[in-house]
């Protein structure tokens, strides 16, 4: 991905933007306009229910950009979810003329928006099947243990619930059968894996 990042800061083409942490960035049925690539930050994707549940569909890193906002900008379609910067979030503008021209005669560029389909159709397969074949609790154990490098992690039961398409109080069960078979400690705002 850091060859994307080189290939756009020396590209005049395009405009460097800032996006303040808990900015909403698209929300559903929006227009989209440009494609961000980030080179700072991080912006979550997610779907909600008419209940209020949320899904995380993906996270967008640095050197990363919106697949959902690139098939938009593609087929002239409205933006599907909602997406907001969880953290401070800087990134390169890329108009939706720029997308389509580099697709024609870009590798770089072409490498790029093919890689992030297929990284992001990889992801959301992998969502499906812990949707469909894992229990909430061995789906939660995982996402535990990969999201989280340090034993000691702050998150909310709310956040957590979002990650997971569930709802607080469902997590909250969750985490505390965790807690009497050992796997976790809790604490307010703050999870300890023990295992």
């Amino acid at each position: 991905m850091k060859n994307i990042l080189n290939f756009l800061a020396d590209n005049n083409k395009v405009q460097k933007t800032s996006i303040l942490k808990n900015t909403i960035v698209c929300e559903l049925n929006d227009e989209c306009e440009n494609l961000v690539v980030l080179t700072k930050g991080r912006v979550k994707v997610f779907r909600t229910s008419e209940d209020g549940r949320h899904l995380t569909l993906y996270q967008i890193c640095s050197g990363e950009a919106c697949v959902l906002t690139a098939s938009c900008l593609l087929n002239e379609k409205m933006f599907p979810a909602f997406a907001i910067a969880v953290e401070h979030s800087e990134g390169y503008v890329v108009s939706k003329k720029l997308l389509v021209d580099w697709l024609k005669t870009e590798i770089k560029w072409q490498e790029f928006i093919f890689g992030l389909l297929s990284q992001r159709m990889g992801d959301l397969i992998e969502k499906v099947d812990q949707l469909a074949f894992n229990t909430l609790e061995e789906r939660l154990i995982q996402w535990l243990t990969e999201h989280h490098h340090t034993p000691n992690f702050k998150i909310t039961h709310q956040q957590i619930a979002e990650e997971l398409a569930s709802s607080r109080e469902v997590i909250s069960r969750s985490l505390k059968k965790l807690e009497k078979k050992g796997f976790v400690k809790l604490q307010r705002g703050r999870i300890i894996l023990l295992k």
